[in-house]
């Protein structure tokens, strides 16, 4: 029997590991997290709201991807869009590392530089000079590349710009273009180079999804065939007559920018697309740049609300406290303790104590400034316990900003068992003890817009009741208990001197002479 559970249990073993496990992917934005600790003797637990998560490194990584033609203008806009974040962050105990990359028909790359402390060095790279071709898709794919190999910096806390007029006509690490021949004017001409969009398609600007689905289509049946190394002869060109059914250097530049600009956002990167100089003789360039950024205007500032700020001003938490049944079956109810001693504000490393603004509706303040308070919480107690937690100011990506505060469990039971299941952040998505029925965030983001809410993991938590045993009792008689009670009055014990064993023959001796003298008397009497 032992060996045959063995067999199973390893049959068994050996099955889990090999079923995958699908993760389950978070779906929300915005960092933020909740926190429980175990309840304590008291049957109290502190939970602790945080924005951003609490667990989260405050690391950012920004990379510039900068087109060799980017003007002076540009550069100090960029320039001073670091220098604005850099005195940002150094209020805070933040990190903010840069790269750039400036690409031509190659991209150069630098070393990565510390905001707070290597600006001068930024600026130097920012600023270098070079010529000579255009390489979107190699500029970016060095772009990915310094995001993705920082592994101590988290997707959503990595930033790339791209700025670049959109003219492009080459692609890969090692610059690469297509041998597409066409007729002009009755000449045979092979060439790669910005025109040759407008040679295969006009001055007419292309719906960008439709042109993009028909380059990967055709993309998929020619492959690499027609690729050569820039600046080398081609061995094998496209055919003249069918040259609008194949795809020319322009086409697979525009769409390996777009494809590596694409996978860089769904690995949850931030990627802005920032058009440089102005458009000259190739529109469908500025085009492209608008597509890439879906048709919105983006500035420099706006990149850097969106760096430091995690929301805006006027967003929101509405937590409810929980309540319902048990591992066993039993109701459970948790309550907000509502007293200013029981819960407090931390902002970094500063703490703030609640200022009571209206004592009848449970209203309170934190940090108060010249305009008001710069956070409020609104209690509302009753059969749907919960409240209100308003931000007045911006709540930036550096700084965390927590509310921490107690809950007591109001009925705890009393019978012997474990109950709950102690989930410190959520994250098992346990149902059993519960700190809050759902919290929920109501964001606004660093442009002021609303955004979607967002709901936080529910902590649990947990305790043990254990099985009290009483000793048994002796049945006593009144006498026995007397005894007893009189040997508890003893305070001194007699201490054996060991003279006790010696004393015992000469007692007999004794006993023997007088029997033997009172014998020989009698006799003589006689």
């Amino acid at each position: 029997m032992k060996k045959l559970l063995c067999f199973l249990t390893a049959i068994l073993s050996i099955f889990l590991m090999s079923v995958p496990i699908e993760a389950k992917e978070n779906q929300w934005d915005i960092s933020k997290s909740k926190t429980a600790t175990q309840l304590d003797e008291k049957y109290q637990t502190k939970v602790t709201l945080s924005l951003p998560s609490k667990s989260e490194k405050l690391e950012s990584d920004v990379v510039f991807v900068l087109d060799k033609s980017t003007s002076a203008q540009i550069e100090n806009q960029a320039l001073e869009m670091l220098k604005k974040l850099r005195m940002q962050i150094d209020k805070t105990d933040a990190k903010v590392k840069v790269g750039i990359v400036i690409f031509n028909k190659i991209a150069n790359v630098s070393s990565w530089f510390d905001l707070s402390s290597q600006f001068d060095q930024i600026k130097v790279a920012i600023r270098k000079n070079i010529t000579s071709g255009t390489n979107c898709h190699a500029g970016l794919l060095a772009g990915k590349e310094m995001l993705d190999q920082d592994q101590e910096v988290e997707a959503k806390r990595k930033y790339m710009i791209f700025v670049s007029d959109g003219i492009t006509y080459m692609y890969n690490q090692e610059p690469t273009v297509t041998a597409w021949s066409f007729e002009n004017d009755g000449s045979i001409l092979s060439w790669a180079g910005p025109d040759n969009f407008s040679s295969k398609y006009g001055q007419t600007l292309p719906d960008w999804n439709t042109y993009l689905k028909d380059v990967k289509t055709k993309l998929e049946s020619q492959g690499n065939t027609y690729d050569y190394p820039y600046g080398t002869t081609p061995t094998k060109t496209t055919p003249v007559d069918q040259s609008k059914e194949y795809l020319n250097s322009v086409d697979k530049a525009l769409y390996y920018t777009y494809s590596t600009y694409e996978s860089m956002k769904d690995e949850g990167y931030h990627c802005y697309a920032l058009k440089g100089n102005s458009e000259g003789n190739y529109p469908w360039a500025f085009s492209f740049m608008d597509y890439l950024e879906n048709q919105k205007e983006v500035s420099f500032e706006s990149i850097q609300n969106d760096i430091y700020y995690l929301l805006d001003q006027g967003s929101y938490v509405e937590d409810y406290m929980g309540s319902g049944k048990d591992n066993y079956g039993n109701e459970y109810e948790f309550d907000f303790i509502n007293d200013i001693n029981s819960f407090y504000m931390m902002v970094g490393n500063k703490k703030y104590l609640p200022e009571v603004i209206n004592d009848q509706s449970y209203h309170y303040g934190f940090d108060k400034q010249e305009k008001g308070y710069a956070y409020e919480l609104y209690y509302y107690p009753g059969k749907q316990e919960y409240f209100i937690w308003k931000m007045n100011v911006p709540v930036t990506q550096f700084d965390l900003v927590q509310l921490i505060y107690t809950l007591q469990l109001a009925n705890p039971q009393k019978e012997a068992g474990n109950y709950g299941f102690f989930d410190e952040d959520g994250h098992l998505n346990k149902d059993n003890l519960k700190t809050n029925n759902q919290a929920t965030l109501h964001p606004i983001d660093s442009q002021g817009k609303e955004q979607g809410v967002e709901d936080f993991l529910n902590p649990t938590v947990s305790y043990t009741v254990y099985k009290t045993v009483e000793p048994e009792k002796i049945q006593e008689t009144p006498k026995a208990q007397e005894n007893i009670t009189k040997t508890k009055q003893t305070t001194k014990k007699a201490v054996k001197t060991g003279d006790e064993q010696v004393i015992y023959p000469y007692f007999v001796i004794v006993l023997m002479s007088l029997s033997i003298m009172y014998l020989m008397k009698r006799r003589l009497h006689v």
